[in-house]
């Protein structure tokens, strides 16, 4: 069955208002694959969906709500390339140490950032660039103890969220 543009267009906005795609579809008696195929292909032609729904969920909150979902989303992604970085057997102590500090450096710069914007934030920022300089004198200093470093890092990364949320 063909659908109008109305019809497509329903399904977007049900979409990026919060409804799951599957829900969003249904509500708009819209085969789930054909919703997944119209949002492809708005993505293909520069309508990604998925940020249209983020800005909007962010643009609906306080400034608080702003910086913590900014901070959530960078956090993911630094989180997913440590991982990544950890996983791969090959790569070298050098290229790591490298990864790990422009992975700091951008989450330094962007609790910064978020920590004016949010001054609860400003112990965190504080915490971030002890760790920043803290990276970089051991991988000026003693490079020899970088691996070690990394896993210590890892380990108080999980003290760190723990403590400041």
């Amino acid at each position: 069955m063909a659908h109008d543009q109305k019809t497509r267009n329903q399904v977007r906005a049900k979409y990026i208002q919060g409804l799951p795609l599957a829900t969003a579809a249904e509500t708009c008696q819209v085969a789930y694959q054909t919703a997944r195929n119209w949002k492809r292909a708005a993505k293909e032609n520069g309508d990604d969906w998925d940020h249209a729904r983020a800005a909007r969920r962010l643009s609906k909150g306080s400034i608080e709500e702003l910086t913590n979902q900014v901070l959530e989303e960078l956090t993911t992604q630094f989180m997913a390339t440590f991982e990544a970085m950890k996983a791969d057997p090959t790569m070298d102590a050098v290229k790591k140490s490298d990864i790990l500090a422009r992975l700091s450096d951008s989450y330094v710069k962007t609790v910064n950032a978020a920590g004016r914007a949010n001054p609860a934030l400003n112990e965190l920022s504080r915490t971030m660039d002890v760790l920043k300089d803290l990276s970089e004198f051991i991988a000026d200093r003693f490079s020899k103890h970088r691996a070690a470093f990394l896993e210590i890092l890892e380990a108080y990364g999980q003290e760190v969220a723990r403590k400041h949320g």
